[in-house]
């Protein structure tokens, strides 16, 4: 019996004995760490020559028993899935060509969800863009069905086939996965960069959301994250597991670092320019630079095209050469058989941003120096110690002015941003957020609930802006966003209709049927105010022109005010970008269309 003879019998063996594993890789939200979903992997046996899943398909499709394995394999993820009664999205591959066959008109995945216990709408259907359709009519047919069942479409491998833009342009899917290629050593890459930005806009624009793929490394990650991703996965977040696993605390401390506390200053204060040694540099000539110059505790060690390689510091030379014999052994030795390794950021990474990346890779006997680069060369050594007080300094600072409700910067740390971001000319948009009626729903629920309801605001509007936007609490039930995101209106719209969609579990049943509450007023006659409702004033100043955060703030103000003469939930965009007394001396900037 040949080889190929041999592993047809072998799938068939599998396939008549449903000898598949399922495994669950996490999906993790890059805002919080929050898990959205699992994908749903397979494996053969352990023991058998098909237990890799590259081979098991390959040899399914080499005997045409591609269909039967893969309807397997969806039963079997489903069933598992409900199983393990996680929460979130179940993501199943699909092999595009199997969706004009018989599973389309028949609807056995559907069959399988239900016989699971499973609500439709939990299930998210991955397209490889890998595989080419050329009827491109029925495969949409096809994909239409799935999406009547109430599923969830999501393109697989964006990046790394055939037609991507063409698919998501044809499929208008819900979900985009980047090619894990497009995500190793995404922060060294301006290439690469610049591919998936220009994805992660492009899915702003069309409604998708983006998940980074094979997310390997701290940098990986918070990378994908500022860059504007909303989803990550990868063996740094949780490798496929048979249950439904947690992301591993390294990864989420990364990722919930507390948005409140974001330190957005840049590198520079941290990091000295001092000189790198080349690779085969004699051990002998490092000791001497020690020796000549007492405050230079370590040097990068650099190959010839400046990319560093790791960290030889002071100590561990004088360690090695005061042995027995030490000075005779390595001093001849090219440097770089001396070094240890070291933690490597890109120099555009925020000092926030490198706190979690010496939070989740930093040990013991780690080294208190680390290496900055420019786009992957060698530019200056970063210290710990220097990052660690930046951040005390400023989470006492921050702690000092916060809300003591929702822990979000107050009026000084708002304040000045707002004269940052107008001393350094950055268009920005404000936004001021404030509910309707707080005050009678505070009488009548009580204010424990009322500072539910502000943490629940506060909650959706951390979730809806971007990760490098600046969230405050002036007090109360007022709120401020100051953000460089274009798509500032839709954000108001989206924290809207979040608002009134999750405030249903804030109110007594009859008062959610009758749309509102009876409450006194301030003369205390009894009063119908209606549910709850957000009003939004936008503003866009003008960096030129406002000179400070009063000009900034009266513009914001305006603008909420006329947002609350609509009745229910209402966003304003305030046109006039300087305020009155400004606009009187520069008329002609005193609006904008």
């Amino acid at each position: 019996m040949g080889l190929s003879d041999f592993h047809r019998n072998e799938l068939q063996r599998i396939l008549a004995g449903r000898l598949l594993t399922p495994l669950f890789q996490p999906l993790v939200s890059l805002s919080d760490g929050s898990i959205i979903g699992y994908e749903a992997l397979i494996r053969g046996p352990s023991d058998s020559a098909l237990h890799s899943p590259l081979l098991l398909f390959k040899t399914a499709q080499t005997f045409d028993l591609l269909e039967p394995l893969e309807l397997l394999c969806r039963q079997l993820s489903i069933q598992a899935f409900a199983d393990c009664a996680a929460k979130g999205l179940l993501f199943l591959n699909v092999n595009p060509m199997l969706l004009l066959t018989s599973d389309h008109p028949s609807g056995l995945t559907k069959s399988y969800i239900s016989q699971a216990g499973l609500a439709p709408e939990r299930i998210v259907i991955e397209l490889s863009e890998q595989f080419q359709v050329e009827d491109t009519e029925l495969f949409v047919s096809a994909v239409k069905h799935y999406r009547d069942f109430g599923f969830k479409i999501a393109i697989d491998d964006l990046g790394s086939g055939f037609s991507g833009l063409k698919l998501w342009s044809e499929l208008q899917p819900d979900i985009v996965k980047i090619d894990r290629y497009f995500v190793d050593q995404l922060h060294r890459d301006p290439i690469k960069k610049a591919f998936v930005k220009n994805i992660i806009e492009l899915a702003k624009n069309t409604g998708s959301l983006i998940v980074a793929e094979g997310i390997e490394t701290s940098e990986e990650l918070l990378f994908c994250r500022e860059l504007g991703a909303d989803i990550g996965q990868g063996y740094l977040l949780g490798r496929p597991h048979a249950d439904c696993i947690e992301v591993p605390l390294p990864a989420l401390s990364l990722l919930r670092t507390d948005k409140t506390l974001s330190l957005n200053e840049s590198l520079e204060p941290v990091v000295s320019r001092v000189a790198a040694v080349q690779a085969q540099t004699a051990a002998q000539q490092v000791a001497a630079m020690f020796a000549a110059d007492k405050n230079l505790p370590c040097v990068a060690v650099v190959n010839k095209e400046q990319l560093p390689l790791g960290l030889v510091s002071r100590s561990m030379i004088n360690e090695r050469f005061s042995h027995p014999f030490g000075r005779a052994l390595y001093e001849k030795k090219p440097i770089h058989q001396c070094m240890e390794a070291a933690i490597m950021v890109e120099r555009n990474l925020t000092m926030d941003a490198v706190s979690g990346v010496l939070t989740a890779e930093i040990h013991d006997d780690a080294s208190p120096y680390f290496i900055v680069t420019e786009q992957g060369r060698y530019y200056g050594l970063g210290s710990v110690r220097k990052v660690l007080r930046q951040l005390s300094e400023h989470k006492i600072q921050l702690a000092r002015y916060a809300n003591p409700l929702t822990m979000l910067p107050g009026n000084v740390p708002i304040n000045r941003r707002i004269d940052q971001l107008l001393a350094e000319t950055t268009e920005f948009a404000i936004g001021y957020i404030d509910i309707d009626g707080f005050k009678p729903y505070n009488d009548v629920y009580g204010y424990s609930k009322g500072d539910l309801v502000i943490e629940l605001l506060a909650q959706i509007i951390q979730a809806e802006v971007r990760h490098d936007d600046f969230v405050g609490h002036i007090g109360g039930d007022d709120f401020i966003v100051l953000s460089t995101d274009s798509a500032a209106v839709e954000t108001a719209q989206r924290i809207c209709q979040n608002f009134s969609k999750r405030m249903a579990n804030y109110y007594l049943a009859e008062h959610l049927a009758a749309g509102g509450f009876y409450a006194t007023d301030r003369l205390g006659s009894l009063c119908f105010y209606p549910l709850l409702s957000l009003s939004v004033g936008l503003a866009m100043p003008d960096t030129s022109l406002c000179g400070n955060y009063h000009d900034v703030a009266a513009l914001a103000s305006d603008a909420k005010q006329q947002a609350k003469k609509t009745s229910g939930s209402a966003v304003f965009v305030n046109k006039r970008r300087v305020p009155d007394h400004l606009a009187r001396l520069a008329p002609a900037a005193a609006s904008s269309g």
